[in-house]
């Protein structure tokens, strides 16, 4: 069996990010960033260098971030 120490909501704060990436509401590049901070976070978590607090709310923050930024069109050539 796998152990996870960190909360389920970080995974969760993962799926907003990714969601949101392939409906087009948020923009790839913030998207991946993002991803690649909550996924930073969630190992610190794990190692125990964060606090479940602390880590619950850099996620958080990183999310509500993303999501705040205006919406931009994307320099791409086809759909998702």
């Amino acid at each position: 069996m796998r152990h996870r120490s960190h909360a389920p909501v970080l995974d969760y704060f993962l799926e907003i990010l990714r969601a949101h990436r392939a409906s087009g509401r948020l923009h790839a590049q913030v998207a991946h960033g993002m991803e690649a901070y909550v996924l930073h976070v969630t190992r610190l978590a794990d190692e125990h260098v964060l606090t479940g607090v602390e880590a619950l709310v850099a996620a958080n923050r990183a999310v509500t971030l993303a999501l705040a930024l205006p919406q931009l069109p994307e320099d791409r050539h086809e759909p998702r």
